[in-house]
């Protein structure tokens, strides 16, 4: 989905490189959809037909990835009571997608490029030989350029994921796809929940669009879906949507709900600003390349209280920043 000049960018890449058979390395934020591109690269291809399986990296323990990459066999350890086929056996012919590969260890990159380079590979325990016919796709969040500097990530293997790149943009900077996206989400949760929703609300829509985004796509997905629980007319309106959202909303009205005509008459009390959790300052930091000024603007507060909370949490920017 996508009608912005940057995702034509995407679009494009992903007909000039899907044919092939090169591996590639998707990069970008986290929640910008780097699967769902890797996605429309297998299904362009002529590996199509073929399986496409998704592993993500980050979320298996390193002494657990090897067996789950490569398979094991009966009595390879403790727990191996079967035969067990790896992540590369399942998508044989067709393609592999390798999330968050720049958390993996030295050690799972070096067994991983006797697969890139020789395109053969063992189960754990097991000493025959088997040849994997699959293509890679990789994606990270993370600098690996930088993390071959620091001797983090191996050269060699770097190269060899990354034969062709795809960086995939935040969504505050194609939010032109916002109204698309909201379509799209609205049309597949129709079907599923049974409502007919049919729109946004103009305010809602604006909102949506004032919004930074620090969780991209997926937290763009969240918050209709969030909308869906809250609404029950034909229009999502502000009302619906994620509390954390709507208060960033500086065009925004309060909202006239029973408890708060119950309370009308009764001394106001002081504004309270929603708590800023570390996570939240430092993916807004980074977001903003540790621009203060920048950052305290999109939080709702003063540039004191950032960096307060920079010394407090220790929060410095590399040094490249």
């Amino acid at each position: 989905l996508g009608k912005s000049k940057s995702m034509h960018v995407i679009f494009d890449k992903i007909k000039r490189v899907g044919p092939t058979d090169v591996n590639i390395l998707i990069t970008g934020e986290t929640g910008t959809g780097k699967e769902l591109v890797s996605k429309a690269i297998h299904f362009n291809s002529e590996r199509s037909d073929k399986p496409f399986v998704a592993l993500n990296c980050a979320a298996i323990p390193e002494n657990l990835l090897e067996s789950e990459l490569f398979g094991h066999v009966k009595g390879a350890f403790t727990g191996a009571v079967k035969d067990k086929p790896g992540r590369i056996e399942m998508a044989e012919g067709g393609t592999l997608f390798l999330d968050e590969i720049g958390d993996i260890s030295p050690l799972i990159q070096l067994k991983l490029l006797r697969v890139l380079q020789e395109h053969e590979y063992e189960r754990v325990g097991d000493s025959n030989v088997r040849k994997a016919n699959v293509r890679f796709i990789a994606a990270t969040h993370r600098n690996l350029r930088k993390r071959v500097e620091e001797e983090l990530f191996r050269e060699d293997f770097y190269y060899r994921i990354c034969v062709y790149s795809i960086q995939v943009p935040a969504l505050r900077d194609h939010k032109d796809d916002i109204p698309l996206l909201c379509d799209s989400f609205i049309s597949r949760l129709n079907e599923k929940t049974g409502k007919s929703i049919q729109r946004l609300s103009d305010e809602a829509d604006k909102c949506l669009m004032d919004y930074c985004w620090p969780g991209n796509i997926r937290q763009l997905e969240n918050a209709v879906e969030h909308a869906f629980v809250m609404c029950f007319g034909e229009s999502i309106t502000i009302d619906d949507l994620p509390e954390e959202i709507r208060s960033n909303y500086m065009g925004s009205t309060p909202c006239s709900t029973d408890k708060e005509r119950f309370s009308a008459s009764m001394p106001a009390a002081p504004p309270r600003r929603a708590a800023i959790s570390r996570e939240t300052l430092l993916d807004t930091l980074k977001t903003c390349y540790w621009n203060q000024s920048e950052t305290a603007r999109r939080l709702g507060v003063d540039r004191t209280t950032i960096w307060r909370k920079m010394k407090r949490w220790n929060l410095t920017p590399p040094a490249d920043e």
